[in-house]
């Protein structure tokens, strides 16, 4: 690691406009920003100087933004280089869930790594149930679970079962004890605890007295198990590995656990013993021929087990790879939890639409399409990512923009009369910027209906829609009107009726309104979903996920009213027509998906019916202002740079405590190799204490840094360490060195010298041991 920091820092450039030593593509950065800036400041100068401009000719449409790449995170990055480590030529991955619960956010972006990184290669997924915990498995699960993957558009290339193994693992594990490398243990939950190290993993690691039975033992006792001479928990077959080693999925994992209650869906009571995951997972790749092997960075420890295995058992080995997980703020992912929720019904069900597994996504309305987009967006790295909720609806939104048709709907329908109305045929578009969705008739008819609150029974100059007096257009009306009175039920104070006339005198209203006529529409029932929490971190809220619930997740519209052109949307859905539900066959009533205008995004539910049509909102038609994170809301307040870093600060906290738990097993037993350490000393690593040298001179901390990046240049140029330059070099880049400054190229003395705290002098370091020991109890 010191070898590549080294590198690293040899590789700094200097910027010349502000002294500091940045990357070579922070520098390319910065220069394009300052490049456009100063061509911006010119023109406005030039301008200045001509005087007044010509009329300006009309503007060039926008040109429309063009989509990335679906095979981007393939092409490039963390992925690219995966296939790079094993270039072969036949692909094969899969994706292997458990069948124990539905699959939520997160898990696409495992379907899309695992299926899409096969198909980019022209090979193949298989989709594996790891089925070895009957306890827990039932059938929904596992047709959930091939509906959703089809959903997104992928075709397993065979579908498995971590059972169709379970003889060929037993087999396994008999050739693993007569290796000697594992054992039946007696050993209960306390006991295992104290051979690892005890409760805070301080305490010297040992092996029990099982590990050092005979294989015959070891063999007589596991076949016992298979026989069901022992109860649950009594004994366990463990795998001999490396007690001594830092990584804890080393020291000596179950690889058989007992388990007598509960059938297996498909092997009935065959079974009375199973593998465990870390028993399983690598042999059934092994067995599968899978070439890389995908999965989330919380089993990057578990690669050395792993491998471990495959090699102890001479099988082929597969390469093992980890990518960082997706996670969504605001909302709970955990099946506990989510369960909760079902059981106290304050949901549905496990696919309400206010819910992020799979199939509540699905529910709302949710295109595939645009799960995978939004996937391919983020890109695939090692770190964990944890996103906004709102930042997965803006690219819903943006999906939906251009494959959707657009209709007229009213939330809360109020009549309106036109007093010198007549029916009339009206043309619309499905699609303003789009011709090839066609278009539909709908009919005007003298009364219409607006939704109510685009009307005031006052007029207020900040208001801009309907009220008495007052001119409003409506969208593809054949004048804009003008309502001249109102009626209003007494006993609730609502508007019952609003009365109008065409006012033809003007040409072009400033606002336009969306309306249903009375012919051919129909009432619908629209269910608005708001966020379930309030905050971004339900889990953190006092007494728990439950208290931090939003009274307003749904506001439900019953008599919304819908134009007569959802016949049509609902009989062509899905709209485009090649959106993968489609091509699989599964398209429901979630696929019929509009674009309700100046209202948001719709889709069918479930629960419509011949009689009645349920309507679930997918997303606004603009983000919503309560949906921007707190930490966000500093926008008016600090400069840009700190407010584009705010979003990726917080995506890394989550990455940092994950690190914390990984880096406990490492620290336990981390031992340094000074003459390593010192071998990978470089001299460019004092270009600092170069710079803090010039300051201890008086000059000023921006000019050090600058004259620390000429030192560094001429070190290049003539291929002489930094800190072999002659003093009369030094001299020369500038008059303010002096004979002194040897004193600077010093390993030891700079890491002595920044004793303040937090710095890195060994009397440093210790205090803040000590302030680190005392936070921790």
């Amino acid at each position: 690691m010191a070898e590549d920091a080294t590198k690293s820092m040899a590789k700094l450039q200097l910027d010349e406009e502000t002294g500091e030593m940045v990357s070579k593509a922070e520098l390319k950065k910065r220069q394009q920003k300052r490049a456009k800036k100063a061509a911006q400041e010119r023109a406005r100068q030039e301008k200045a100087a001509a005087g007044p401009a010509p009329a300006a000719p009309k503007p060039a449409a926008k040109q429309e933004e063009q989509p990335l790449d679906p095979d981007a995170m393939f092409k490039q990055g963390f992925l690219h280089d995966v296939y790079d480590d094993r270039p072969v030529k036949n692909v094969v991955t899969r994706f292997p869930p458990e069948p124990n619960g539905y699959l939520h956010i997160g898990h696409a972006k495992a379907i899309a790594v695992n299926f899409g990184f096969a198909k980019h290669h022209g090979g193949v997924c298989y989709l594996r149930y790891d089925d070895t915990n009957p306890e827990k498995e039932e059938e929904q699960y596992f047709t959930a679970i091939q509906d959703v993957v089809r959903w997104l558009g992928f075709e397993p290339f065979k579908i498995t079962y971590s059972s169709d193994n379970f003889e060929k693992l037993y087999q396994m594990a008999e050739k693993l004890i007569s290796l000697g490398k594992a054992y039946v243990c007696a050993c209960n939950d306390v006991e295992i605890k104290l051979q690892r190290g005890g409760e805070k993993g301080a305490q010297p690691r040992y092996r029990c007295e099982h590990a050092e039975q005979t294989v015959d033992d070891n063999l007589t006792k596991f076949r016992d198990m298979r026989a069901g001479k022992y109860k649950p928990k009594e004994v366990f077959l463990r795998m001999k590995q490396d007690i001594t080693d830092g990584n804890p999925q080393m020291w000596d994992l179950a690889a058989y656990r007992i388990k007598t209650d509960t059938p297996h869906h498909r092997t009935g009571w065959d079974w009375k013993i199973y593998p465990t995951y870390d028993f399983t997972h690598c042999l059934c790749d092994s067995f599968e021929g899978i070439t890389h092997s995908l999965c989330t960075t919380e089993f990057i420890l578990s690669r050395v087990s792993y491998e471990w295995l495959n090699k102890s058992l001479e099988v082929y080995e597969p390469m093992q790879r980890e990518y960082g997980r997706l996670n969504l703020t605001g909302t709970v992912l955990s099946k506990r939890k989510i369960l909760k929720l079902v059981e106290e019904k304050i949901v549905r069900d496990w696919d309400d639409p206010r819910l992020y597994t799979l199939i509540a996504i699905r529910r709302r309305g949710v295109p595939p399409g645009a799960i995978l987009e939004f996937v391919n967006e983020l890109g695939v790295t090692t770190n964990i990512t944890t996103i906004p909720t709102h930042r997965f609806e803006q690219t819903i939104r943006k999906y939906l923009e251009k494959t959707v048709p657009r209709l007229m709907m009213v939330l809360d329908p109020v009549p309106l009369v036109i007093e010198d109305a007549e029916p009339v045929d009206v043309q619309l578009p499905f699609s303003p910027k789009d011709p090839k969705m066609g278009h539909h008739t709908v009919k005007f008819t003298p009364t219409i209906y607006i939704d109510r609150s685009d009307f005031r029974e006052e007029d207020n100059k900040d208001f801009f829609r309907l009220a008495p007096g007052k001119t409003v257009g409506l969208l593809n009306a054949p004048f804009p009107v003008k309502a001249t009175s109102f009626t209003k039920d007494e006993a609730t104070g609502k508007v019952t009726e609003i009365r109008g006339v065409f006012d033809k005198e003007t040409k072009k209203a400033k606002t336009y309104i969306q309306w249903v006529g009375t012919e051919g529409s129909r009432k619908v029932e629209a269910r608005i979903h708001n966020a379930l929490f309030k905050s971004e971190k339900p889990d953190d809220a006092e007494g728990g996920f439950l208290n931090d619930l939003n009274p307003d997740s749904e506001v439900i519209y019953p008599d919304a009213m819908i134009e007569a052109g959802f016949d049509e949307v609902k009989r062509r859905a899905p709209w485009p027509e090649a959106a993968g539900e489609s091509e699989l066959g599964k398209g429901g009533p979630e696929s019929v998906r509009f674009q309700a205008m100046r209202v948001a995004y719709f889709a069918m539910d479930s629960d419509s019916t011949d009689d009645k049509i349920v309507l679930n909102r997918i997303v606004s038609l603009k983000e919503d202002a309560g949906k921007k994170q707190c930490a966000l809301r500093c926008v008016n307040v600090v400069n840009k740079d700190l407010r584009e870093s705010v979003e990726p600060m917080l995506d890394h906290v989550k990455t940092v405590s994950d690190s914390i738990q990984i880096a406990n097993g490492v620290l336990a037993t981390l031992t340094t190799n000074e003459d390593k350490t010192r071998a990978a000393l470089d001299p460019f690593m004092l270009a600092t204490d170069v710079a803090d040298y010039l300051v201890r001179k008086g000059v000023s901390f921006r000019e050090t840094h600058h004259i620390s990046g000429r030192c560094v240049a001429k070190s290049e140029e003539t291929g002489i360490p930094v800190n072999e330059l002659s003093y009369e070099q030094m001299k020369a880049i500038d008059p303010r060195f002096e004979k002194d400054i040897s004193e600077a190229f010093n390993y030891d003395a700079s890491v002595e010298r920044r004793s303040a705290k937090g710095g890195t002098s060994n009397s440093s370091v210790m205090e803040q041991i000590k302030v680190l020991r005392e936070m921790l109890g």
